[in-house]
């Protein structure tokens, strides 16, 4: 396989200061001529000589995402000059590839596809259209623009069984395929440079995000594909910690987000070996669990799976790291509410507010009833919070009464103060009892309306940040059978939090 970095300039030194600032990191450059146009033909052959890597030439109009205003016959020409010059490809539109014709017996031609609306369902009818203007040599180009990740996986999946084709899609949702496309079969990946140079097309990774996101190998065939599936995962840090994680353990492996509607869907998509586990987080926990071959005991009686990993005789294992996860966290918490000089309390004996009734709460609810606490469960949602307690033996709390009851700990499973829903409080801070532990879910951002006032109550407040620290260390170890380097894990929320802080990370 071979990365390209496309180039994009406006003029002859600044394209040539690209590719020398771009070449270690290249195996191929495309010099994208969409503006410089034709500069003749000894020019190009000394751009091209020059070059420290061989070239594809092209250039692209509004069909390919570039904004070249000649005429054909000029593209045809420009085209036909790099040949001659010594270009290893010239890349045309498959509708003008008859009348471009066939170029010098040195160089071959790319036959490229931009369908710039959408993924068609029918790829192998465009495959087909395309074939029928090749000549002996040429190479299939089809870029889809990726409305989903759904999209991005079905020109995996056809990418798997065609023979040489280069494939992937444009737009966020499809530029993990930018990063799979050669694990699943593409001779070529294409890739932006460096900064500052200009992205040439969107979703477009650059070249040194490729190579920082790659394994310590590079991208093979045997390469796993690990992943957050969910609706928003934009904001996740699961990425972040699980690749570096796997990067420190040297595994041929990449964790992704995937941003789905349907998990149903995405599982019947995503039907690959190299496809071996999934992090599942909000709307689809409790689909994970129905669309799993098998699952642990405590999934089950939760009624929701946030961990799906391949069974290699077929289907999926599912399982709940925000259970084993939040049950360390709880009797942490009681530890550390104690020295604190607080009141000592066992994990059995405690009194556990559930503030939810989603698939973060069930977990909260589950790892509550396996401790041995008593639990009573609230939201907004009454019907849900009372199904919710009838289903762990707990005790429904409705919500109009939620400042009267009494508790010891208390974990909020809701989105209120999180990106989704900044500088929000679940319920009047009045509620909050003095000298209690308060548990949060939401991780971004690490300090939440309700950790602020809790604060001022004199709480033994645990951020969303250590719940969420604990259940990546314990899906890291379903998906790869090892153990996870805490410090490493811990280190690198703690980075992206301070990044978060100063601006930095989105």
């Amino acid at each position: 396989m071979a990365i390209v970095v496309s180039l994009l300039e406006s003029d002859l030194p600044s394209l040539r200061a690209s590719m020398d600032r771009n070449a270690p990191l290249a195996d191929l450059f495309e010099l994208r001529l969409d503006r410089i146009g034709n500069p003749g033909e000894e020019e190009l052959r000394e751009l091209i000589q020059s070059s420290p890597k061989p070239v594809i030439v092209t250039v692209h109009g509004k069909e390919g995402f570039g904004d070249y205003e000649g005429s054909l016959d000029e593209r045809f020409e420009l085209l036909h000059a790099a040949a001659r010059a010594g270009a290893l490809f010239v890349d045309v539109d498959w509708r003008w590839s008859l009348d471009l014709g066939d170029v010098d017996g040195k160089c071959h031609r790319i036959v490229s596809r931009h369908e710039r609306e959408g993924t068609p369902e029918d790829l192998q009818t465009l495959w087909e259209q395309q074939r029928d203007v090749l000549y002996e040599g040429d190479v299939v180009k089809l870029v889809t623009h990726a409305n989903s990740a759904l999209d991005g996986l079905r020109v995996l999946r056809y990418l798997r069984e065609a023979n040489g084709l280069i494939a992937f899609c444009t737009g966020e949702a499809g530029r993990f395929t930018r990063l799979l496309a050669t694990i699943f079969g593409s001779p070529f990946t294409y890739c932006g440079p460096k900064a500052p140079s200009e992205l040439t097309a969107p979703g477009q990774l650059r070249v040194d995000d490729y190579h920082s996101s790659a394994p310590p190998g590079g991208f093979g065939p045997g390469t796993a594909v690990f992943g957050v599936v969910g609706k928003p995962v934009a904001h996740s840090w699961s990425p972040r910690m699980h690749n570096m994680a796997m990067k420190a353990a040297h595994l041929d492996a990449i964790y992704l987000p995937f941003e789905v509607d349907s998990l149903d869907e995405f599982l019947e998509l995503a039907d690959d070996e190299n496809f071996r586990g999934f992090s599942v987080t909000a709307p689809h926990k409790e689909a994970a669990l129905r669309l799993s071959k098998s699952a642990e005991r405590s999934a089950e009686q939760s009624g929701a799976a946030n961990t799906l990993v391949r069974d290699p005789a077929g289907g999926w294992l599912a399982s709940n790291s925000d259970i084993t996860a939040l049950r360390q966290v709880l009797e942490a918490s009681l530890k550390a509410h104690a020295h604190r000089g607080k009141r000592d309390i066992a994990p059995a004996h405690a009194r556990v507010l559930v503030v939810g009734a989603g698939g973060a709460a069930r977990a909260a609810a589950q790892a509550t009833r396996e401790v041995g606490a008593k639990l009573s469960i609230t939201a907004r949602r009454d019907e849900a919070a009372k199904g919710l307690a009838t289903d762990f033996h707990g005790t429904h709390v409705p919500w109009a009464d939620l400042g009267q009851v009494e508790y010891d700990v208390l974990i909020h499973c809701t989105p209120a103060g999180s990106l989704a829903q900044p500088d929000a409080l679940p319920f009047d801070a009045g509620v909050l009892s003095e000298g209690r532990v308060v548990i949060e879910a939401n991780y971004r951002p690490m300090l939440t309306p309700l950790l602020a006032a809790a604060r001022e109550r004199d709480t033994t407040m645990v951020p969303g940040g250590e719940w969420f620290v604990r259940q990546a260390m314990e899906q890291f170890q379903r998906f790869t059978h090892q153990e996870p380097n805490e410090t490493l894990m811990r280190k690198t929320f703690e980075h992206a939090y301070d990044e978060t802080r100063r601006g930095g990370a989105r």
